[in-house]
């Protein structure tokens, strides 16, 4: 059995096209477990729905502190050889449980990673190119996660093997990270596999206009990012061909836009934007591989002020 969670807050007005794309999977041997985090709208009673017509689908009503909590409600209640994680606003091709869980039984991998197609607007349409499957070793893994790096959830494009998160040390996601509590957990069931298989054909849809709320705005959750990049460097530095400077240049770039929209925040927080600061003496400017970032860097930490005007200038909509 294969089991797919779904985390579910206040989607009503996507919520039954992502769930009907799930009942009608090709492969039938699925349990759905959707997790209602305290929703304020209609999407519990599309879940309840549902549940009701087919029994395939498990609701949970759980008023959950975040959501790395749902996620953890799920692992415990999975029932399945294999795990999968689907986000409501994004969309999946009817074939793909079928396709990633022939892959990952073929091949005896723990993970399976689909390729997916990153739709910025209402007009973009996929391309779809038959290749095959590569496998790909830790370091790979870790290496397209970075170049692929995005504000979004690392794990609704891969199928994993249950064992990566029961088998000792169990794995559990970390509550006080929010959504980079998911690229915290790909990384460590990347770091636990013994085979992981990449498959490039187009089969996972991330919607980004439908996630544009997660950009606007500082929350909490954005200013976890920083903590969660350093994690991800303790783990990884270890690991022989992988170069770790790549993530010091992310964590840096990444301070550095957070310290740019906090001194752009017409209430602004001070202890936000000092911790924020500190950051960037995280390393030292020889740890960084970018130029680019080096000299965003420097200027940042000396002149922020006006680092913020040229920023504002560059981040400027245009008439």
């Amino acid at each position: 059995m294969l089991s797919v969670i779904v985390p579910v807050y206040n989607v009503e007005n996507v919520l039954k096209r992502c769930l009907n794309s799930l009942r009608f999977q090709s492969y039938r041997n699925l349990e759905f477990i959707l997790i209602n985090e305290g929703s304020t709208d209609m999407s519990g009673a599309i879940c309840d729905r549902f549940a009701r017509v087919d029994s395939r689908f498990k609701v949970f009503h759980k008023n959950v502190r975040d959501h790395s909590e749902a996620l953890n409600i799920g692992l415990l209640s999975a029932k399945g050889e294999y795990i999968s994680f689907i986000d409501p606003m994004d969309r999946i091709d009817g074939l793909i449980f079928e396709k990633l869980l022939l892959t990952i039984i073929k091949t005896k991998a723990d993970i399976v990673i689909a390729n997916y197609g990153e739709e910025l607007d209402q007009d973009d349409k996929e391309l779809k190119e038959p290749l095959s499957n590569i496998i790909w070793t830790k370091e790979t893994a870790l290496n397209n996660i970075v170049d692929h790096f995005r504000l979004k959830s690392f794990l609704c494009n891969k199928l994993f093997s249950i064992d990566l998160f029961r088998v000792d040390p169990v794995l559990e996601f970390n509550s006080t990270l929010g959504i980079f509590g998911d690229l915290l957990m790909c990384v460590q069931c990347i770091l636990k596999s013994n085979k992981i298989i990449y498959d490039p054909n187009l089969q996972y849809h991330y919607i980004g206009y439908r996630h544009n709320t997660f950009f606007n705005g500082i929350t909490k959750e954005r200013l976890s990012g920083p903590k969660a990049l350093m994690e991800i460097i303790d783990l990884t530095k270890q690991l022989d061909n992988f170069d770790v400077s790549s993530l010091k240049d992310i964590y840096v770039n990444y301070s550095i836009q957070l310290l740019m929209q906090l001194l752009n925040e017409k209430n602004q927080t001070y202890h936000q934007i000092e911790e924020v600061k500190r950051n960037l003496y995280r390393f030292s400017i020889n740890e960084l591989n970018s130029l680019n970032v080096k000299m965003s860097c420097i200027i940042a930490r000396r002149m922020s002020i006006v680092y913020h005007n040229f920023w504002k200038m560059r981040n400027r909509p245009l008439d």
